[in-house]
């Protein structure tokens, strides 16, 4: 009996390039979502952050997309985060209100762009 286990063991190597998250080491449950996103369409992904937690967040488009994290304070909408026509980008977001943050990514390309966006949201350390 012929045992494959090269393949096995490539496909985990490439799935630990691919999801960075996963490989950070924090031992925190992330989230994975692949969609593609219509032309002059938006995707949204809102989670509860505490002024205690960081976001992690890492993502790849097939065409540049506009990624912003935004947070409403009131009547107000503010954009901590605001990156234009970028394919792919990460970054770690300390949030300054407990608050409802939302990343967003926008396709103003006038065809649709699938994007890959892996978060998580952990708990602020000493030296983090």
């Amino acid at each position: 009996m012929r045992h494959s286990t090269g393949r096995v063991g490539a496909a985990l190597v490439v799935g630990a390039l691919l999801s960075p998250l996963a490989a950070s080491g924090q031992g925190v449950a992330h989230k994975v979502i692949t969609t593609s996103v219509a032309s002059s369409g938006a995707h949204k992904e809102c989670l509860s952050l505490a002024g205690s937690q960081r976001l992690r967040y890492w993502f790849r488009a097939d065409g540049p997309l506009d990624f912003d994290i935004q947070v409403q304070v009131g009547r107000e909408v503010r954009y901590p985060v605001r990156r234009r026509k970028v394919s792919m980008g990460s970054g770690i977001f300390a949030p300054k209100v407990s608050e409802v943050h939302c990343m967003v990514l926008t396709n103003s390309a006038e065809h649709p762009v699938t994007v890959r966006l892996e978060f998580a949201r952990f708990k602020q350390t000493p030296g983090n």
